[in-house]
């Protein structure tokens, strides 16, 4: 019977059930070793062993009156047999060499200690000496070394903490949790929401008040990635938060988990202009950017911006009697305090409130936005947002007499800048130095050149998450703020009314921003081509970026 079969790629030597009953039979009364049944071969070994197999097929080992014919087969065998474990040996060394490689390859590389030179360098960073490095990645964390924008570099800096007191660091009996953090924070000292090298910023003074709390061990401190930090929106230099929703696995070292009373601890160790407002137990996979549904700005708008365009130019031409050029060149103190006295006695009519309903009202839906922002254009798919709503939040008169009209919007995402193009933009409109035609066009394929708003009128009011509230157990709370009567919600208002709104006010009696933004737009912005169309053109975006900076999200 035919012992050897051959398939595509693979050697089997397979004899049929009852010849192999046979053969079992005989070599057990001859004494004849069994022949190997070869599952699988190299194709290096195929070829060397077909010839061998075909014997062992051929040979009458089977016959018990072949004689001498016993020893040949078993030499035969045996000599196969050998070669196929060589080759074997042979593949399996090469896996082996090949999987080795592959892991080197994939390997971090080992975190080696900061030398002398190096903590430095890090802690010179830290503190705003040097530029900052293009070898920092995303997360800022280089080696052992902690972000240099974290005061944990200081740290390194002084000799307080190195590899070695981390390691000889014992683990914290603490349970560690998934949790949100609502925070409140006026951003006028700040260099933005997120850690940077040589500037001040909320994340840093967060990050140190968590670690002196104790929710944070050593090991972690300075590495957000580590403990995985995220927040809701992103806020630039000057910014101001009513409800910035902050998420991060940290230790809970209160009796009982109470995260009421962890909150009242942190907020001992935060500045005056930072405030923990609520703390949550979320799940394990929750993250703060990417399970926000929705976020909504308010923009602080003093009134007599929407007084009429003739009313305006007025005053100025009356104060500064046909002086001409930059506003630090011919408005000083006493030709700013003339013009304010008038500005501050404005108030706007019914009819102009009714307007600014109807005009800020034209942008909610989906439209393109490439001309509220820096360099998209109108064929960019991420130019197209949708506005929730624009509506007007009431009116505010400050200590000095100015009154102001509060307006929201509620969006998904925003752009660089757009929310303070859309104020400026609407504001022309209501107050007649632009038409709705104008408003309307700059939305199509095309580009128009539009203003910038001040960024001190413009701050983050709340951020919803709706769709994990909807999903969430009775084991989490829900992310519900701003309109539920609880105690976190009067925190809000208050932290929102007497820090971030105040502040605004009072800036502008001092800085004077609005009343430049104003006077840059009656005497160097106006013209007769200051809102053509330029229809096809796809360099959408410009403008002038105005004074400070603002909080409105990247594209994501």
């Amino acid at each position: 019977p035919t012992l050897a079969y051959f398939a595509p790629a693979r050697i089997w030597l397979r004899p049929p059930r009852l010849p192999l009953l046979l053969l079992r039979i005989s070599q057990r009364s001859l004494s004849v070793p069994r022949p190997v049944c070869i599952r699988k071969m190299s194709s290096g070994a195929s070829k060397e062993t077909s010839q061998e197999t075909s014997v062992v097929a051929s040979s009458k080992t089977l016959s018990p009156h072949s004689h001498g014919s016993t020893d040949i087969a078993t030499a035969t065998t045996a000599g196969s047999v050998t070669n196929l474990d060589a080759a074997s040996k042979r593949k399996n060394n090469n896996r082996s060499n090949n999987n080795k490689n592959k892991r080197n390859n994939n390997k971090k590389p080992r975190r080696s200690s900061p030398s002398a030179s190096d903590k430095s360098k890090y802690s010179a960073r830290s503190q705003g000496y040097g530029p900052a490095s293009s070898q920092f990645a995303a997360s800022g964390e280089v080696g052992d070394v902690p972000h240099p924008g974290s005061h944990a570099s200081a740290l390194y800096a002084g000799g307080e903490a190195s590899s070695s007191s981390k390691e000889k660091e014992e683990r914290s009996p603490h349970p560690k949790r998934k949790l949100a953090f609502l925070l409140s924070f006026c951003g006028k000292s700040y260099g933005g929401m997120q850690m940077n090298v040589g500037v001040r910023t909320i994340q840093a003074e967060v990050e140190r008040a968590f670690f002196e709390t104790g929710m944070l061990s050593l090991s972690n401190y300075g590495y957000p990635r580590k403990y995985g930090w995220s927040n809701s929106a992103r806020t630039d230099k000057g910014v101001h938060a009513a409800a910035q929703v902050c998420s991060a696995k940290v230790l809970v070292p209160t009796p009982g988990e109470d995260l009421d009373e962890l909150r009242v601890r942190v907020n001992e160790r935060l500045p005056s202009d930072i405030c923990l407002l609520d703390v949550k137990k979320v799940t394990k996979s929750f993250q703060a950017k990417t399970a926000r549904d929705k976020v909504r700005y308010q923009y602080m708008v003093p009134s007599y911006l929407l007084r009429p365009r003739e009313e305006v130019r007025k005053v100025f031409e009356d104060v500064l009697a046909g002086k001409k050029g930059s506003f630090e060149q011919v408005v000083g103190d006493e030709e700013a305090t003339k013009v304010m006295d008038d500005f501050r006695s404005y108030r706007a009519p019914a009819d102009v409130l009714q307007k600014v309903d109807s005009v800020f009202k034209k942008y909610e839906g989906t439209k393109k936005y490439h001309n509220y922002t820096n360099s998209k254009s109108y064929t960019d798919a991420s130019a197209a947002r949708y506005m929730m709503s624009f509506v007007r939040a009431g009116v505010v008169e400050g200590d000095d007499g100015m009154e102001w009209v509060a307006v929201a919007v509620t969006g998904q995402a925003f752009l660089l800048h757009q929310i303070r193009k859309m104020v400026s933009m609407a504001v022309d409109v209501v107050r007649g130095a632009a038409t709705e035609e104008q408003m309307d066009r700059s939305f199509g394929d095309g580009v128009v050149k539009l203003s910038i708003a001040p960024s001190q009128g413009l701050f983050l009011d709340m951020s919803y998450f709706d769709l994990y509230c909807a999903r969430s157990t009775f084991a989490h709370e829900k992310l519900e703020w701003g309109e539920n009567g609880s105690e976190a919600t009067k925190r809000w208002e208050e932290f929102k009314r007497e820090k971030i709104v105040k502040h605004i006010l009072e800036e502008e009696s001092k800085e004077k921003n609005f009343l430049q933004y104003i006077y840059n737009q009656e005497f160097h912005f106006y013209s007769p081509n200051c809102y053509k169309f330029y229809e096809g053109q796809k360099n959408g975006g410009n403008g002038s970026s105005g004074k400070g900076e603002d909080e409105e999200e990247e594209e994501d």
